[in-house]
C-alpha cells in the first residue's frame, strides 16, 4: 500500500505542477478561454493512461519475466528522467513558458486550442504511463486491495496539492 501511495503521490504532484504552471501562464496572459483545451487534454491523457494500464494488465503472460521487465523499464525511466532533470531543470520553467507562448501566438484560435490540448495531453500522459509502469511492477508484489487504497490516497493527496498550488500560483514566482 505504501509503495503505491508514494508512486501515485509523486507522479500526481508532478502532473499537478505541470497543470499549475500551464493554468497560471494562461491566466497571466489573459488566455483563460483556452482552459477548456487544457482540461480536455488532462481528461484524454487520463483515459489514455487507464487504457495503457488495461493493455499492460491484459498483456502479462509470464509473471516472473513480466515483473523483471517492468522493474527494468521502471529503472530505465527513473534513471533517464534523473539525468534529463539534472541537465534541464534550471531552464524547465522557461522552456515550458516558451512553448506555451509559441502555442498562444498562433493566429487561429482552433490552432492554439489544439496546441494546448496536445501539450497538456503529452505532459500528463507521460506521468500517467510512468505511474502505470511503476504500479504494474508493484501490483505483482502487493495485495490488490491495499494497493488500490494506496493509489486512491496518493491521487487524492496529489489532487489536493494541485488545487492548492493552482489557487496560489498567481502569487508564486514560477521560475
Amino acid at each position: 500500500m505504501f509503495e503505491a501511495l508514494v508512486v501515485t503521490l509523486r507522479e500526481g504532484v508532478e502532473a499537478a505542477l505541470v497543470v499549475g504552471i500551464i493554468i497560471a501562464f494562461l491566466r497571466r496572459e489573459g488566455a483563460e478561454r483556452y482552459l477548456g483545451a487544457v482540461w480536455t487534454g488532462i481528461a484524454a491523457a487520463t483515459a489514455a493512461s487507464l487504457a495503457g494500464a488495461f493493455l499492460l494488465y491484459r498483456w502479462a503472460v509470464n509473471e516472473e519475466l513480466f515483473e523483471g521487465l517492468l522493474y527494468l523499464a521502471s529503472a530505465v525511466i527513473v534513471g533517464s528522467m534523473m539525468i534529463w532533470m539534472w541537465r534541464h531543470s534550471h531552464a524547465l520553467s522557461g522552456e515550458m513558458k516558451g512553448s506555451l507562448s509559441r502555442i498562444l501566438a498562433r493566429e487561429k484560435a482552433g490552432s492554439a486550442s489544439a496546441g494546448l490540448f496536445l501539450f497538456t495531453f503529452l505532459m500528463i500522459f507521460r506521468e500517467g504511463i510512468e505511474t502505470v509502469v511503476f504500479l504494474s511492477a508493484l501490483s505483482l508484489t502487493t495485495s490488490g486491495l491495499m494497493a488500490i487504497l494506496g493509489v486512491g490516497i496518493g491521487l487524492a493527496a496529489a489532487v489536493a496539492f494541485g488545487v492548492f498550488f493552482v489557487r496560489g500560483t498567481l502569487r508564486i514566482d514560477l521560475g
